[in-house]
């Protein structure tokens, strides 16, 4: 990739030795994951000035909208600054125009009230203009799994037909 350009991260293990054997009966995973003796971690990563790698977002989770890729991680961060967000999470819905559309699923802070309308305008001063939400939903609560990672799957399909 060039030079500051986010990539996904691949690793290969020393000459006879595997970094991992594969997924617990789950042979199509395996193969997703390890092609060629090489794991792709589904991390994408920049390289930074210093010739270290810095995580970006999870390949998984990348949005890509209208040729452009979107990171949930920094349109979330963004969302989260806000003083009456408790919590907020990013998905790529289909778009039949612009490929996904960027989802914004958020949680409002205890006694807080928050329009869409003010989630948009908030996101248009402080993101390209792509990367802002263009379907805002709120929630009581997100989805988690048992060690509370957001349940991304559950909100795409509740987000199902949503208009952009």
């Amino acid at each position: 990739m060039p030079f500051g350009t986010p990539g996904q991260l691949i690793v290969h293990g020393l000459p006879g030795v595997s970094l991992m054997r594969g997924y617990y009966k789950n042979p199509a995973a395996t193969a997703e994951a390890v092609r060629d003796g090489w794991l792709w971690t589904g991390d994408n990563v920049r390289e930074r000035d210093d010739g270290r790698f810095e995580f970006v977002d999870r390949a998984k989770d990348m949005i890509k909208r209208a040729g452009e890729n979107v990171s949930a991680i920094e349109v979330e961060s963004v969302i989260v600054d806000h003083p009456q967000v408790a919590e907020a999470a990013i998905i790529g819905v289909p778009d039949p125009i612009r490929d996904e559309a960027v989802a914004a699923v958020i949680v409002v802070a205890d006694g807080a009230e928050l329009t869409d309308v003010e989630i948009t305008a908030y996101c248009q001063e402080r993101l390209s203009r792509f990367k802002v939400p263009t379907i805002v939903a709120f929630e009581t609560e997100l989805p988690k799994t048992s060690i509370g990672k957001v349940r991304k799957d559950e909100l795409r399909k509740k987000l199902e037909g949503a208009e952009a």
